[in-house]
């Protein structure tokens, strides 16, 4: 298996030029899923946290390229990192964006793929709940309100499958993310 580590993702970040936003959501969306990831694996489940972690860190590769010429969010990154020789981080990367949560097609399966379309659904450039940030996706694109909203409850559902899973409450599994988010917080110095 071909992956890269969590420092080569970060170069190739850098090499491509993504901006500092997204890889600051991108870094808290990958330390969001790797908690979750842990928690999960933890109950003996097997989960590959590298491939977690680093599809997190890789998951909004496309964002600049499709504001320059156009595709599909997730698709796009997921053939960017397959034509890299990165195959596994293809599924979790094209099933992430809030529109798949709607898609039998590309709907999150398989643990990579959940954590990671959950992890998205709470971080913006802050720790928020799924409701929040939908909101916030709401309030940014109108036009979507309608798709965002149908999103809500299988956002919400897998969120729930991972709580019970892990043997947490729902709010009990957000405190944990947000706790997680936000030691990286303490961790990263303002810019």
């Amino acid at each position: 298996m071909a992956l890269p580590t969590p420092d080569r993702a970060r170069q190739i970040l850098a090499e491509l030029e993504i901006p500092a936003g997204i890889v600051s959501h991108s870094e808290g969306v990958a330390r969001v899923a790797s908690e979750a990831g842990r928690l999960v694996a933890a109950t003996g489940i097997p989960v590959d946290l590298q491939l977690l972690e680093v599809a997190a860190l890789l998951h909004d590769i496309d964002k600049p390229q499709i504001r320059r010429s156009g595709g599909e969010h997730g698709i796009v990154g997921a053939k960017l990192l397959l034509v890299m020789g990165y195959a596994e981080l293809a599924m979790p990367v094209a099933s992430h964006p809030v529109n798949c949560l709607l898609d039998e097609e590309r709907f999150p399966r398989g643990w990579p793929s959940v954590l990671l379309a959950v992890a998205d659904k709470h971080v913006a450039q802050e720790f928020m709940t799924i409701d929040e940030r939908l909101d916030g996706m709401a309030a940014r694109h109108p036009e979507y309100r309608s798709q965002i909203d149908a999103a809500r409850r299988p956002a919400q559902a897998l969120e729930h499958e991972i709580a019970e899973v892990v043997g947490l409450t729902d709010e009990a599994l957000v405190g944990r993310l947000r706790s997680a988010f936000e030691s990286l917080a303490r961790k990263v110095p303002a810019q």
